[in-house]
């Protein structure tokens, strides 16, 4: 056993300079080329990113969501990651579901959001009043998803099954009717179908009595009568009855759908705010309750901006939040994996070597404040994959402008990422930074232009209550001390703003310590990543 264990040993410390001499290799094979001929970490927008599916790193979130029967809702900020994961499982189902799941996925671009509010509820609370169209939409997907994979699977469809397809076919004029048929003008004839006064007959399935009038309708119609709203809120109601009947006499269902709705808040502005939180509160309150009732059977799956949940007119929002849904956070690990497995694909894909050491790739081990530069970066970010995407992606942009400069003598060539040219780059990235957090909250919460532009007379990144009162005052804008700690509080929320505990010397800002709650203070200071934006200086900076 000893001679064992001493072998070991041995075998280790011979192991360990081959190690390191491989690595030395590499890095030396790298140092010869110019980092610029091969290195990128893709685009900021998973919508536009057509290699997303070869980096694509699981943080776990969709997991978690999958794997409790009562969740139902991915909320993250604004660049958390959300369309990402949507994409990712729409193209890698087989990743996360079972062999008899189906997946259904549902993007709202170019989405008619207006016709939901012809089926409104109107004597029901603004979450209900438009839970009928989206139970309405949720239930068709089910009934065409279960019909096509048991044809695919060359299975009988169960007959309540078919009998709710053969009724869409006899509405809609199509076996299998898209989301645009569904909420369309298609949708408004509804409101010219008789239907059988002793109803829809589950078990028979002939719908010889069902009367189709012909032509279309317009929106402009519907909308501007008020019996013609009232015939199609009843028609909807009697055949969501129907769907929901034939999905229930289905149990054991052969199959699990799941339908995962991305891009819902497209309609989202200043215009429409109003109706899309009603809209959106509508379809939370939709898959809430099919969820509970159908989770064996139906899985939707709703991917939403978290500044906007927590606007919507929800009964129970906490509670929601805390047992349906699941936060898409990020830790510094997980972050930093991410950019690693991005540098590592495009690495290989141009004949280098992966990336395995994130700090091994700049010129320099530390920066100002003795910091290394991915945590130079990392603090300069809100916690979310597109901030270091963004920023890494303009440094590199700023090395190109570097040897693209039309009045160098010479030109650059890099081994590797210039310290450098981070803080060449950290202005464009602030103003980036600054914009994406207006895009988020200028619609829900427009004071946030005032707020910022107060911080911003101020002129130091450090203030007191006071001091932004003041800064107020003088932009002429009203303000009570209630309201005052209200929006403490919301830009502590949205880590534009973080306070000391105690005798710490370390700022905390929600981004980096999720469980912080807001504490009053007598001085708060900017994010690091907003200060460039803002025109601000240090307290010891200002004469």
């Amino acid at each position: 056993m000893h001679r064992s264990g001493s072998g070991q040993r041995s075998l280790k410390s011979n192991l360990i300079p081959a190690y390191r001499c491989c690595r030395s290799l590499i890095e030396t094979e790298r140092a010869y080329m110019n980092i610029l001929d091969w290195i990128n970490v893709g685009k900021v927008s998973a919508e536009r990113d057509d290699d997303l599916v070869n980096y694509f790193y699981d943080n776990g979130v969709l997991r978690a969501v999958l794997a409790s029967n009562s969740s139902f809702l991915v909320l993250g900020r604004k660049g958390a990651g959300k369309t990402a994961v949507f994409r990712y499982l729409q193209e890698n189902p087989h990743e996360y579901l079972r062999d008899t799941d189906i997946l259904v996925s549902l993007s709202f671009e170019d989405y008619n959001w207006k016709v939901h509010s012809l089926l409104r509820n109107t004597e029901t609370a603004d979450s209900l009043a438009y839970k009928q169209s989206w139970r309405f939409v949720i239930l068709v997907e089910v009934i065409k998803a279960h019909v096509s994979r048991c044809k695919k699977d060359g299975v009988a469809v169960p007959t309540p099954i078919a009998s709710a397809q053969k009724l869409l076919e006899k509405l809609f004029d199509h076996p299998l009717p898209s989301i645009y048929q569904l909420i369309g003008r298609k949708l408004l004839g509804l409101s010219k179908v008789k239907l059988p006064k002793a109803g829809l007959d589950l078990e028979e399935g002939n719908f010889d009595s069902l009367e189709v009038s012909g032509g279309e309708i317009s929106f402009d119609e519907v909308e501007s009568d008020n019996d013609i709203r009232t015939c199609l809120a009843q028609n909807i109601g009697n055949i969501i009855s129907y769907m929901e009947k034939a999905i229930a006499q289905t149990t054991p269902c052969r199959y699990r759908t799941i339908i995962c709705f991305d891009r819902v808040d497209e309609a989202w502005d200043d215009v429409s705010l109003e109706v899309s939180r009603r809209v959106l509160s509508g379809l939370v309150s939709a898959a809430d309750s099919l969820t509970a009732k159908y989770s064996e059977i139906m899985r939707p799956i709703v991917f939403l901006r978290e500044d906007i949940f927590s606007v919507l007119p929800l009964n129970d929002s906490n509670k929601l939040r805390e047992d349906c849904g699941a936060l898409l956070k990020w830790g510094r690990d997980d972050l930093f994996k991410l950019l690693i497995r991005r540098l590592s694909y495009f690495a290989e894909l141009n004949g280098q070597p992966p990336v395995d050491d994130l700090e091994a790739l700049f010129d320099k081990n530390e920066m100002r404040q003795r910091s290394k530069p991915p945590n130079y970066l990392l603090k300069r970010s809100m916690m979310r994959p597109r901030d270091m995407i963004c920023f890494l992606s303009r440094t590199i942009d700023a090395m190109h402008d570097s040897v693209n400069d039309p009045f160098a003598d010479t030109s650059n060539v890099f081994s590797q990422i210039a310290v450098e040219a981070i803080y060449q780059a950290e202005s464009g990235y602030s103003e980036w930074l600054k914009q994406e957090l207006l895009d988020e909250w200028s619609v829900q919460r427009p004071s946030i232009i005032q707020l910022l532009s107060a911080i911003q007379n101020h002129a130091s990144t450090q203030f007191s209550r006071a001091d932004l009162e003041a800064q107020l005052a003088k932009l002429e804008i009203e303000f009570t001390p209630a309201g005052m700690l209200d929006d403490l509080r919301f830009l502590f929320a949205n880590s534009v703003i973080g306070f000391k505990i105690g005798d710490s010397t370390a700022w905390r800002y929600r981004c980096f310590y999720p469980s912080q709650g807001f504490i009053e203070s007598d001085t708060y200071k900017v994010h690091d990543g907003l200060i460039r934006a803002l025109n601000l200086k240090e307290p010891r900076d200002i004469a």
